[in-house]
């Protein structure tokens, strides 16, 4: 795609974002961009915070958003950007570049230096920044800088060091036109780093060639201590697999075994630590004088061994500890870019041992999103009279799936598929987590920022046991799962978008700014729960067929906000902020205690707890029926390339399958013969003659 046919794209993107959500194109074009960083560990999660004032010296100040402190790297990041209404691309100059660095730059100076919060309405999140940066700056390891602009950077455009503040490091990351359409046309949800050893910690790392099947390849690698410490304050999070960084929790610390070993037997360290496990894209080996040995690494990712990471740059830079003899074992994996979404969380669960991760939280991949994205490509919604098209919700399984669909499509097709995939009828996976735990009265849960919320929506789908596997655990949730829980989804997320909606256009009202989501799940959660006080449960399937949360909702909705965003904006003594405070489920028992003085009673969108149980019910045999349905035609598909009849041969040799197995696998091997399954368990048990075929190392390749 051409820059010119980009930015077209993008002005799209912002018009409607703008629309929808009652913003000026600038803090549109932040949200759009901030959103796509979202999962990218060198950004994290956003805050939008729109801040213009004056310092010390008549210094300018300008921001529009931050991130919060890393607590795997301590690292803080802030968003300034910069958004031109232009048909064609333009340059972004150095001096502007300059200019907008120094505006944030600024900020965080007046911030840490001269109690800068105290000038900000507690009502805006920048008052917290500023707050959290003067109280807080002991624990922030770097600031990163993030300019977003739909410019294109100069080709003469050179990065220098800027200078520290308040002797913490700056780095600067500048999102202009060209590297938003990389990112945008890629679908990464980050950008892979690229390290030369011989320039990072000046050393290349000795290594074993260990495994190799295809593409994949193993190696037994020794990285020195002082190594590690640089390539971890020099990447940060960049280097952290970022769902294990979800889960790791370290908040800064440091190990205090570590700590000792370190300290007091830094020559033992190898033979006392479990090491680290790590991936990478490419993997660059030499053979120097014998030996073979790594020189460069792309887009390395550590996916078991973050604690000890951080914690052995924490020995060095905090307590100031010598690194001199400690040695840390570590297996990588060069894993291709094509097989990384499938490969890594596998790595990553089994390679996971001293911070115990189940399969569920490595959740790119699991069958809950596959089935979701399946059901959301056919599920039509309702036919509605006047409307001879009957749409669809796009479920995004991964983020930039929807964009990416149509970027390359013709226009006659991109019309077609916007048609059938309304650019409003989206849904994330963290959008899904935020509905879910908002209709089981968990805003606080929300209120932790949509990575968080989403760690412990994915949490509950592990078996949490070992005596059954992640796959026979979600095979017996998988019916509940179904087209009854999708339209469900949908409807909360009708209630969500028409929350949002009532919220932005308060801006002049009530709306007093800042904090929306807090507000939208505070809100809709408090609906929910005085439904459930009254005996009752909300009406969904209304809301489904009609596609739309109906006038009752909404003015119950319209009720209940501005009494929400007060006690929220009001938090007791001792909380630190208002952020802090919504995550508290303290504030929840708050917000149930509000007395709402609604107009009418409640029923007009309610329906009897008997018969939403049966509801769920009918969703959960449904759900069964379409599981089974699902996995004869799977079966059947791999009876009609031949895969049962190359296994069939292949069994006659292996001990591990009885004389009924075979006699099941030779009668799956014909269609004729397959049609006659007709027992759900000898389905199953297909199934599972299967996996222990592959996992015995049979392989069936269709010509």
């Amino acid at each position: 795609m051409q820059p010119e046919e980009f930015l077209d794209e993008l002005k799209q993107l912002i018009a409607r974002r703008s629309s929808a959500n009652h913003l000026v194109d600038t803090l549109a074009f932040v949200n759009e961009v901030a959103e796509r960083l979202a999962e990218d560990p060198v950004f994290g999660e956003f805050e939008l915070a729109e801040y213009q004032g004056t310092g010390s010296r008549s210094r300018k100040l300008k921001i529009h958003g931050f991130t919060g402190i890393d607590e795997s790297d301590g690292a803080i990041g802030i968003v300034i950007g910069k958004w031109e209404d232009i048909a064609e691309p333009q340059i972004l100059g150095a001096a502007l570049v300059d200019q907008l660095s120094t505006l944030v730059e600024n900020y965080v100076r007046e911030a840490i230096e001269n109690s800068l919060h105290k000038q900000i309405a507690e009502v805006n999140p920048a008052y917290e920044l500023a707050l959290r940066l003067h109280t807080e700056s002991h624990r922030i390891s770097r600031i990163r800088l993030h300019i977003f602009s739909n410019l294109s950077l100069s080709n003469r455009f050179r990065e220098e060091l800027r200078d520290e503040i308040s002797g913490i490091p700056v780095e600067r990351h500048i999102w202009d036109l060209n590297r938003l359409a990389a990112l945008y046309e890629s679908g990464r949800e980050r950008e892979a780093v690229r390290i030369e050893l011989d320039t990072v910690g000046g050393m290349v790392i000795p290594c074993l060639e260990a495994a190799r099947s295809g593409d994949i390849c193993s190696y037994l690698c020794v990285v020195r201590g002082d190594q590690l410490a640089d390539m971890f304050e020099r990447y940060g999070s960049r280097l952290l697999e970022g769902n294990v960084r979800s889960f790791l929790g370290m908040k800064g610390g440091i190990n205090k075994g570590i700590r000792s070993t370190i300290q007091d037997e830094p020559g033992l360290f190898f033979a006392y630590n479990n090491g680290i496990a790590a991936t990478a894209s490419d993997v660059t080996v030499e053979s120097r004088n014998g030996q073979l040995v790594i020189t460069g690494l792309t887009d390395l990712q550590i996916v078991n061994g973050g604690q000890t990471t951080a914690s052995i740059l924490s020995a060095r830079k905090r307590d100031r500890l010598s690194l001199e003899g400690v040695s840390v074992p570590m297996k990588l994996t060069r894993v291709l870019p094509d097989k990384a979404q499938e490969l890594i969380p596998c790595i990553a669960e089994f390679a996971n041992t001293q911070n115990k991760v189940a399969a569920a939280d490595f959740f790119a991949n699991h069958p809950f999103h596959r089935k979701m994205e399946e059901i959301s490509r056919r599920l039509l919604t309702p036919a509605r009279a006047g409307q001879r098209i009957q749409s669809k919700w796009f479920y995004e399984r991964a983020r930039g799936q929807y964009q990416n669909g149509k970027l390359y499509l013709e226009k006659s097709k991109k019309i077609i598929f916007e048609s059938e995939f309304p650019a409003n009828q989206l849904i994330s996976k963290t959008d899904l987590a935020k509905c879910i735990h908002t209709w089981d009265e968990k805003p606080h849960w929300v209120s932790l920022g949509a990575q968080k919320n989403f760690a412990k929506f994915a949490g509950g789908f592990s078996s949490g046991s070992t005596d059954i596997s992640e796959a026979e655990h979600w095979e017996r949730l998988s019916p509940r799962y179904g087209e009854s829980y999708f339209r469900f989804i949908v409807a909360m997320c009708l209630i969500w978008k028409k929350m949002e909606g009532i919220v932005d256009s308060a801006r002049g009202s009530w709306y007093q700014g800042g904090y929306r989501i807090n507000i939208v799940t505070y809100t809709i959660a408090k609906l929910l729960h005085d439904i459930r006080k009254a005996g009752e449960e909300a009406d969904l399937d209304s809301i489904w067929n009609s596609q739309d949360v109906g006038a009752t909702v909404a003015t119950r909705l319209e009720q209940i906000a501005p009494l929400v965003q007060d006690a929220l904006l009001s938090p007791p003594a001792g909380a630190k902020n208002i952020g802090e405070w919504c995550k508290r489920l303290e504030c929840w028992d708050v917000i149930t205690a509000l007395q709402i003085p609604y107009e009418g009673d409640l029923r007009g969108i309610a329906i009897s707890k008997d018969i939403y149980q049966e509801q769920k019910a009918q969703g959960w045999k449904q759900g069964q029926v379409d599981d089974g349905i699902d996995l004869q035609s799977k079966l059947l598909q791999l009876a009609k390339s031949g895969y049962w009849a190359t296994l069939h041969t292949w069994s006659r040799n292996s001990l591990k399958f009885s004389p009924m197995d075979r006699s099941l696998v030779l009668k799956a091997s014909t269609l004729q013969g397959f049609v006659k399954i007709v027992q759900h368990k000898d389905w199953k048990r297909l199934a599972a003659i299967k996996e222990t075929a592959e996992n015995d190392g049979f392989r069936h390749e269709v010509s």
